[in-house]
């Protein structure tokens, strides 16, 4: 155990490897005289000129004290820096938490990271592992570690073993004759130490079942019996090739260690892990053989060009933080958050606080789509995104596998100008229609008001009608009733009057609405009809009702069909009546599909077309009515007028009202 520890302090001792920042890294030009590790950061205090910090691997003023930009700093204290006392002498070093050692010398700093290798011996090495030995006391399995001609042996991290040989070692195989170790000098076999068990031809290496000697392959079986001939030698097979771009590829467990001009490439079956290059202290690799082995969570690497171990099983060390700076156009800005309409180019840089003297790995996707790799500290340009929203995820990491580092996620929106996004547009539209709606809808409603008016003049003009109407039929009755009083017939004018009286209630009651029941203007004709045989004198009245007709529930326009009546009363009746003839009056109401028709037709002599047209006032007005109900309702309401004499033998005429049979409903 303490040969091995003596190993690990050895190997501290010769590290060589480490990163030196000088004048071109911003060391400061006056002796440096004090380094202290404060809050997250290092401060290196001058003979001079004041405090600077180390900043990105970078050394820079300090904006934090560069009120001490001419004083001489002694040391810190509490993160303050002291300007009295004694000047340290080199070399003078601090650490931070990682282990990370930081050392001051004459012009220059050297960064020492932890996960940096050491060389512990300069020799060519070589490593051979046996964990599966079935051989007491060494079931546990045994380690061998070569530098130059000796060969160190471990058992469970302690070291139990050293053999210096004489020349060169060649190589340690397992075999069913035990644990041997071919050398130049001789075969030896393994028994609590090496023993010597063969002198002669030396063995170069073990293939399983046979060896490599300078004849060639032989059975390891025959050569060690002696009992060989030159005849038993054979070429030796060539070795298995090793995939490109590997010199070497090593095992240990499931994990594989390939050695390549870029230094050793750590990989599993999923893909590459980790790297270990020259910046972490490896040597330039060239073709040869290369080993590696696990000892207390070391990893030991043998290279013909000597025997380095890493901590940690190799694995680089973990970053710290990240530092993201935003550009749009070429000029720096705060965040994305701060882009302009249509940016013509927008980026970003990563800085990355470097804790691992390996290489940092960047990589960066939009939206979830492909990783895209970048360098620390290089600008990533994107030309004229395209206007959208984007999430920004940015990864960087010591490792391969990305398994280890710092993350940052930016949710950010590139805007397109105003004529190019669709809203604007829309609410264009909105407005847009929003104003021919109001003048459509203002349109509709003056047409509305339009129509209502015409409407209301023309129920005046209906109204009109009727009321042209009352006072001609008035005119008649009161006419009737002056005769019976010049007649000296008192009682006839007494009776005509009450009929009168009776009459004109009904008609009062249909003119206050425009739709009157068939039944009453059925009444309103009868007692018409009454007056007229007090008057004239007695005549016939026939009314034929279409069965299917329900007069109480047909309507039909008011005072209407009395016009009609009464010019077949005085134009046709009244003739025949003279003649001393029969005079008949033939009413006749059909209900005929969505038509009402009412007919009046008389035995009178009959009456030529001019007259009807022109010469009844009664019958002008009615057409004015029909023509005015027609227009208001849309619907067709007609008088038809037809000469009888020319359908039968019989003289007279009818005339008949064709209307709407919903009207009134």
């Amino acid at each position: 155990m303490k040969g091995f520890l003596f190993s690990i302090l050895f190997f501290f001792a010769f590290s060589i490897k480490a990163q030196v920042l000088q004048r071109s890294q911003g060391f400061p030009a006056d002796p440096v005289t004090a380094l202290s590790w404060c809050e997250d950061t290092l401060y290196i205090g001058t003979q001079g000129s004041g405090v600077f910090v180390l900043v990105e691997q970078r050394i820079l003023p300090s904006r934090r004290f560069d009120k001490f930009s001419r004083s001489i700093i002694y040391d810190f204290e509490n993160c303050e820096p002291i300007t009295s006392g004694t000047l340290q002498a080199y070399p003078i070093t601090a650490a931070s938490p990682d282990g990370t050692t930081y050392t001051a010398e004459d012009g220059f700093l050297r960064i020492e990271f932890t996960d940096e290798g050491s060389r512990m011996d300069e020799r060519p090495s070589g490593i051979w592992r046996f964990p599966d030995l079935q051989m007491a006391p060494y079931e546990t399995g045994l380690t061998f570690i070569r530098t130059g001609s000796e060969l160190s042996a471990y058992a469970q991290n302690d070291l139990i073993d050293v053999f210096i040989a004489k020349g060169l070692i060649f190589d340690v195989a397992s075999t069913p004759f035990g644990l041997l170790l071919s050398t130049e000098a001789g075969l030896y076999r393994w028994e609590k130490g090496w023993q010597l068990r063969y002198e002669g031809l030396p063995i170069f290496a073990f293939d399983g079942p046979t060896v490599r000697t300078p004849l060639g392959a032989i059975a390891l079986e025959k050569l060690l019996d002696g009992n060989w001939a030159i005849d038993d030698f054979s070429s030796p097979s060539e070795r298995a090739t090793i995939q490109e771009p590997y010199f070497d590829v090593d095992t240990i467990g499931n994990t594989y260690y390939g050695f390549g001009p870029n230094g050793l490439e750590v990989f599993d079956s999923t893909g590459a892990l980790f790297s270990i290059t020259s910046a972490r202290g490896l040597p330039a690799m060239g073709p040869g053989s290369y080993d590696v082995a696990l000892n207390n969570e070391n990893l030991f690497v043998a290279t013909p060009k000597g025997l380095w171990v890493f901590l940690n099983e190799g694995k680089p060390n973990d970053l710290r933080d990240i530092g993201v700076v935003f550009w749009q156009n070429g000029l720096r800005i705060d965040s994305f958050e701060d882009l302009e309409v249509s940016p013509t180019t927008i980026g970003f840089t990563v800085l990355q606080r470097k804790v691992s003297a390996g290489e940092v790995y960047g990589r960066y996707r939009l939206n979830a789509g492909t990783w895209e790799s970048f360098a620390v500290g290089e600008r990533i340009i994107l030309e004229r995104p395209a206007p959208q929203k984007y999430t920004l995820e940015i990864q960087t990491s010591t490792r391969l596998d990305f398994a280890q580092g710092m993350n940052a996620a930016y949710a950010f929106t590139v805007r397109a100008p105003w004529y190019k996004r669709i809203w604007p547009w829309v609410l264009i539209a909105l407005v847009g229609a929003s104003i021919l709606l109001f003048r459509q809808r203002k349109t509709k409603l003056r047409l509305e008001e339009q129509l209502k008016l015409q409407e209301r003049l023309a129920d005046a003009e209906l109204a009109s009608k009727r009321l042209q109407m009352n006072p001609h039929f008035l005119f008649n009755a009161l006419d009737a009733i002056s005769n019976f009083i010049f007649k000296n017939q008192p009682k006839d004018a007494v009776k005509y009057m009450g009929k009168l009286a009776k009459m004109m209630r009904l008609t009062l009651d249909s003119s206050r609405s425009e739709a009157m029941v068939l039944a009453d203007e059925m009444e309103l004709i009868n007692q018409y009809l009454d007056l007229c045989k007090l008057r004239y004198g007695n005549f016939e009245v026939q009314w034929e009702v279409d069965e299917n007709l329900d007069t109480f529930d047909q309507y039909v326009p008011p005072m209407l069909l009395q016009p009609l009546v009464e010019n077949a009363v005085q134009h046709a009746l009244r003739p025949v009546m003279a003649l001393d003839q029969k005079a008949v009056l033939r009413i006749h109401i059909v209900l005929n599909e969505n038509r009402l028709c009412i007919s009046v037709e008389d035995n009178g002599p009959g009456m030529p077309l001019k007259i009807t047209s022109s010469g009844s006032h009664g019958l002008s007005i009615i057409e004015e009515r029909l023509d005015l109900l027609s227009k208001k309702y849309g619907q067709t309401f007609e008088k038809r007028m037809e000469s009888l004499a020319e359908s039968t033998l019989s003289t007279g005429t009818c005339v008949s009202l064709i209307l709407p049979s919903d009207f009134g409903h």
